[in-house]
């Protein structure tokens, strides 16, 4: 065990066998209450009051205990108090015997600025308090760091802790394009204005790859002197695992095309912001004849070869999307008609020039094309232009395809 007890008041929490068997004064002190019975009043599970979801993850690491798996570690987790208020502290992890039974002891350690600098910065100690962190911990003043831990050197691929400390200005691992709202910060955090908070930050690694990071920063008293305290965890994972789901949500999975829902969500933010609007349908004539003859896994090929081709051709001119089977739509916003007209004939004309090779086979594919038009875009409802484009793509069909109406 640490023995920190002559420089920190700890808070102690026991658990045995998955249950909360003990809790001491001083965690209750902790946490600004009077008794036992007005914390539980205010949440009965008490390892929540020291992070969210920290129940579920402090229980699964405490089956290990039976097992003999269980290793003592810490982190720098972000209490909340009685009035809402958020402190930093420190939690080691450890095993214990609980009546004669192994049992899981959580020291929790109030770090937060309520310490003095001489307490809180016996610097050895405090080290050894940040060695046992698998968060990554730096301490820096105006970006030159002062202490680190080897977690933060690891997720950073930095060469070693005494390099970062000897020749690392923090601002050269921050994109160039955020270095004045990181300037922001750290004067927000080190004069008061700002109070710490978690938030997620893009840094470059020493290796020059980027990746994403859950940090917290907060301001404390370094030797005397203010400085500030980030605690920082890797979520590169999770930030790209729902970037994908945020595109999967809003894009077609065969044409990479918006879908309707993203369609209408653009609709839905451009139709207080522009006065002209322009819409298009797309059909592919005669695909049902592709599907037949050559099947559908050709057919999904076709519709992704012109998605593309309409992707190209429409570029930054307005927004397209994939509206059903082998029709798409456009949009496109501050363009009179006669412009949005000759987009579409631009359009028709490439996709009758694509030659298509299907099984050996050349296939001529072309388009059917309905315009509709309103200079007051804000006034209508979005189905009215839809419906309107939709009722001219199939006059473009009977007049006998292959051709634009608007």
């Amino acid at each position: 065990m640490l023995e920190m007890n002559n420089i920190f008041c700890y808070g102690q929490i026991i658990i045995a066998d998955n249950i909360v068997v003990s809790i001491d004064q001083n965690f209750i002190d902790i946490l600004g209450f009077s008794s036992l019975d007005e914390m539980y009043s205010a949440q009965s599970d008490p390892l929540a009051f020291i992070a969210a979801d920290y129940s579920d993850e402090i229980l699964i690491k405490s089956e290990r205990l039976n097992s003999g798996s269980f290793e003592t570690h810490g982190n720098v987790l972000y209490c909340t108090k009685k009035q809402g208020q958020k402190i930093a502290v420190f939690v080691l992890a450890q095993q214990i015997n609980w009546k004669k039974q192994p049992a899981l002891e959580l020291q929790i350690f109030d770090i937060s600025l309520k310490i003095s600098a001489q307490q809180l910065i016996n610097k050895s100690r405090y080290e050894r308090l940040v060695e046992h962190s698998d968060q990554g911990v730096m301490i820096h003043r105006n970006f030159k760091p002062l202490l680190v831990n080897q977690v933060w050197v690891e997720l950073m691929a930095a060469k070693s802790i005494q390099d970062v400390i000897e020749n690392l200005n923090i601002l050269d691992l921050i994109p160039t394009e955020h270095h004045a709202s990181a300037i922001e910060r750290y004067q927000k955090v080190i004069t008061g204005e700002a109070i710490g908070e978690s938030h997620i930050i893009e840094n470059i690694r020493f290796d020059g790859i980027k990746r994403f990071f859950n940090i917290y920063d907060h301001a404390i008293q370094w030797q005397g002197e203010p400085a500030v305290e980030v605690v920082m965890v890797d979520v590169t994972d999770k930030v790209m695992a729902e970037k994908r789901l945020a595109h999967k949500a809003f894009h077609d999975s065969l044409t990479d095309l918006y879908n309707r829902d993203a369609i209408y969500k653009w609709i839905h933010e451009h139709c207080g912001k522009v006065n002209s609007m322009s819409c298009m349908l797309i059909d592919l004539d005669n695909f049902k004849r592709v599907n037949d003859t050559y099947g559908h896994s050709k057919g999904d090929n076709v519709l992704k070869i012109f998605a593309n081709l309409f992707k190209e051709k429409i570029a930054e001119k307005g927004v397209i999307g994939r509206w059903g089977g082998e029709e798409f739509i456009v949009f496109v916003p501050d363009r009179d008609k006669k412009t949005a007209l000759a987009l579409a004939e631009k359009v028709r004309i490439a996709c009758a020039q694509t030659p298509l090779f299907l099984q050996g086979k050349e296939i001529i594919t072309t388009v059917s094309i309905g315009v509709s038009y309103t200079d007051s875009f804000a006034q209508i409802k979005p189905k009215d232009i839809i419906k309107q484009a939709d009722h001219n793509m199939y006059l473009s069909k009977s007049l006998g395809k292959n051709r634009v109406t608007g």
